[in-house]
């Protein structure tokens, strides 16, 4: 998978490449491109290629001296609208237009100076052919400032005229090409949610790839859906990579900021979108998720889904087209279009292929319209599709509705897409989380996704802004509410990337170090930090130990004889008991120096209860720090507010001489209803007034 977006457009990259060139190549390059009258000096030759390069005048003659199939390049990539393209789809591009010279096209590019190498190797290049042998040719790129693709992309390509038919009373179909944004948006949030991985061949795990194929919210229908699509949501994955959604750092995909694209109108954004689409190589629109195993190997779906929007433009604007002619040219055209197909789409020469690829992708990206005539469906460029493959005029903008969101005191949030624009997706994306994405789509505000967008650098007055700007009736004060108090639960949190945390004996020790500001910010009564996270002026401390807070805590509290006297041994304490002992128990100020002991009180008990503790996380804390359970006391002190209170009453106590005659006692009808209950194994209590009538009862038991 090719990931790439954000690409340095400024002709530094340019002079990067030719800084790498060897004195003699250099030189070459520079006459090719400059044609010099007179020598030009070693350190001037990087500059006056760049005049030329950035003078259209000239930069047009010198692309007209140039080969057909070397001007054809240029004009591809120009279409293409992505700066950087991969030698090995150039070459089956230029093949399918039958020049099939190989690498001869590009050699005169980079030798004519209007092409550099897009990956530079360490070493100095001193010829063009060794860049191909250190990195394969098919993975191997070139890059073309946009300001030389673009005078390029003109040049006839070559391409036959296909049949077209009139049909003034067709209806033509167009969306309003947010699908894919919409779709990219979400898959975006699962990604944030949860990132994924590739294997070390750029392909997906069996897990990744259960979680997107059975993702309701990106599988499911588009609203203005001419043709289903396999593993869609795999689509969406390559393609959010190879528009600046997503990075790929070693393997695993993470969020990336919205491109500046999205900040724009919806003609900048599907060009972006389009842009990425030239890339992605492990999916077909009728087979789904195809991983390439080969590195070698070029993907077929790309240059092939790219022609057959191409052979679109020599049709008339008001004509329509049908993808038999098509898929026929480039069955007989594209060198391994036809060999990659599935066995269904062989049966009718690739037909199924082109439908399901103007269909399925080209259409909701706003790039066709669509007609049936005589019950087939039929195609033609739209204005934006002539815009990019054409140089046609830039499309009529939308109707604005920019009130289209409502938002519900239940926290969820009713939008209607008229009003969407590339820039409202990419803010409502970033705080609340899309539950639908159908003609009205819903999302929800929860606390994690506010969390998230606050983290990303938005405000609880930005979204707050946001939602009033674009709602057709002001937020409802509970859903204002809950914004304002997770911004402030988030607000109360700091996050250092790494500190040295410093622990003082004392409490008193602490409030002199914050007054002599050695640390600004207390972490417990006796542990501080700076206020940026970075280490303090160790000069002014004397330093007796070091303490790793990552290590697993260990048990380090004595519980004393009377059950509510604590005493920590701070050699093994760590800073999450630091942070938790003050919560159930008070420190003993009268201690001296060095010792440190802490009493269970009710009162200390009821502020660790209001802090959430139950009886189990009491139980499991003290296992954890002192090796037993809640000491009996302190149990007592949380289970006597819950119980009734006891009673007092008046017994006599009965001292028998042994147990066997309080078993008999207490079981013998004759005695036991005089007797109240067993204190002991030879001890029975009983109330006054029994006492008379058991002494008689046992007087004669004793004299028969």
């Amino acid at each position: 998978m090719t990931t790439s977006v954000q690409i340095e457009l400024s002709p530094a990259r340019v002079v990067a490449a030719f800084s790498r060139y060897a004195e003699p190549l250099l030189r070459e390059v520079t006459l090719r491109l400059t044609k010099p009258r007179n020598t030009i000096p070693e350190d001037e030759l990087i500059e006056k290629c760049l005049a030329v390069l950035l003078n259209p005048p000239v930069l047009d003659r010198r692309i007209r001296d140039l080969p057909e199939a070397a001007r054809r390049a240029l004009a591809l990539v120009g279409l293409m609208r992505r700066p950087t393209i991969q030698v090995g789809r150039l070459v089956v591009l230029l093949s399918a237009l039958g020049h099939n010279e190989g690498l001869a096209p590009i050699l005169t590019l980079l030798e004519q100076g209007l092409a550099v190498p897009a990956t530079l190797p360490e070493t100095t290049i001193s010829q063009f052919e060794s860049i191909f042998g250190e990195t394969n040719i098919a993975t191997a790129e070139l890059f073309v400032l946009p300001s030389v693709a673009e005078r390029a992309m003109n040049e006839d390509l070559g391409l036959p005229i296909m049949p077209s038919e009139v049909a003034p009373n067709a209806a033509a179909r167009s969306t309003d090409g947010l699908d894919w944004l919409l779709r990219l948006a979400v898959l975006r949030q699962r990604i944030e949610e949860s990132p994924m991985r590739l294997t070390m061949a750029q392909m997906l795990f069996k897990r990744d790839l259960a979680r997107l194929q059975g993702d309701e919210l990106l599988t499911a229908p588009a609203t203005d859906e001419l043709h289903s699509l396999p593993d869609v949501g795999v689509l969406s994955l390559f393609w959010a990579a190879s528009c600046g959604l997503l990075n790929n750092q070693a393997g695993e995909l993470t969020t990336a900021p919205f491109p500046a694209s999205w900040g724009h109108t919806i003609v900048t954004a599907l060009t972006e979108l389009w842009a990425g689409l030239h890339v992605v190589d492990a999916w077909d629109p009728v087979s789904g998720y195809t991983p390439i195993e080969n590195p070698a190997a070029v993907s077929p779906t790309a240059t092939a889904g790219f022609l057959s929007l191409l052979l679109l433009v020599q049709c008339p604007p008001t004509q329509w087209a049908a993808p038999d002619m098509v898929a026929e040219w480039l069955w007989t055209h594209h060198p391994s279009w036809q060999g990659c197909l599935p066995k269904d789409a062989l049966k009718n020469r690739g037909r199924n292929w082109v439908e399901a690829w103007w269909l399925g992708v080209a259409y909701p990206l706003q790039l066709l319209e669509v007609a049936t005539i005589d019950g087939t469906k039929k195609v033609r460029l739209s204005a934006f599709g002539r815009r990019l493959l054409a140089g046609g005029p830039e499309p009529t903008p939308p109707a604005s509705f920019p009130q289209c969101l409502l938002v519900q005191p239940n926290a969820e949030i009713l939008a209607y897409r008229q009003g969407f624009t590339p820039e409202l997706i990419a803010k409502l994306t970033r705080f609340a989380q899309w539950k639908t994405i159908g003609p009205a789509c819903t999302l929800e505000l929860t606390a994690e996704r506010t969390y998230l967008g606050l983290e990303g650098g938005l405000s609880a007055a930005t979204i707050q802004q946001t939602l009033s700007r674009h709602g057709t009736k002001p937020i409802p004060p509970s859903v204002a509410d809950l914004l304002r108090r997770w911004a402030d639960k988030r607000e109360r949190l700091t996050v250092f990337p790494s500190a040295v945390l410093v622990e003082f004996q004392t409490a008193a020790d602490l409030e002199t170090a914050i007054a002599r500001g050695i640390v600004s910010l207390r972490v417990t009564d006796r542990i501080g930090l700076t206020d940026d996270g970075r280490e303090p002026e160790f000069k002014h401390l004397r330093l007796i130990g070091n303490r790793d807070y990552e290590t697993k805590p260990q048990q380090c509290l004595t519980i004393a004889a009377d059950g509510i006297t604590m005493t920590l041994e701070t050699a093994q304490s760590d800073l999450f008991l630091e942070a938790d002992i003050g919560k159930l128990s008070d420190a003993i100020p009268t201690d001296p120096p060095g010792l440190r002991r802490y009493l269970l009180t009710p009162e200390s008990l009821k502020r660790a209860q209001a802090n959430g503790w139950d009886l189990v996380q009491l139980d499991a804390w003290f296992q954890l720090r002192a090796g037993k359970p809640l000491p009996a006391p302190a149990r007592m002190f949380v289970t006597i507010p819950k119980n009734e209170m006891p009673a007092s009453s008046m017994y006599r106590v009965l001292e028998l001489p042994d147990a066997e005659t309080a078993d008999g006692l207490m079981q013998w009808p004759g005695t036991s209803a005089l007797l109240e209950r067993r204190l002991g194994p030879t001890a029975i209590i009983l109330s006054d007034d029994n006492v008379p009538a058991l002494l008689e009862v046992l007087t004669k038991l004793r004299d028969g």
